[in-house]
């Protein structure tokens, strides 16, 4: 999945698949969580967001069950 790079201490980039409902997110050292039933409207929210972590660990962690996405 494609991500873009986000301004984020947190998060370094984010990916969302609208026909799957998939969010992708990765964090520093290039850890990439994959989060499964995510409506468009939650990635939207968490990319305009004052501040994506601390949306992300409010809502998105909490809300979705991800799975780490194990990539080489």
């Amino acid at each position: 999945m494609r991500r873009e790079r986000i301004a984020s201490s947190v998060i370094y980039s984010v990916g969302y698949d609208d026909e799957k409902q998939i969010l992708e997110v990765e964090f520093g050292l290039r850890r990439v969580y994959r989060f499964s039933k995510v409506p468009r409207k939650e990635y939207e929210a968490l990319m305009s967001a004052p501040s994506a972590g601390r949306y992300f660990n409010t809502v998105i962690r909490k809300k979705f069950r991800g799975r780490k996405v194990e990539e080489g």
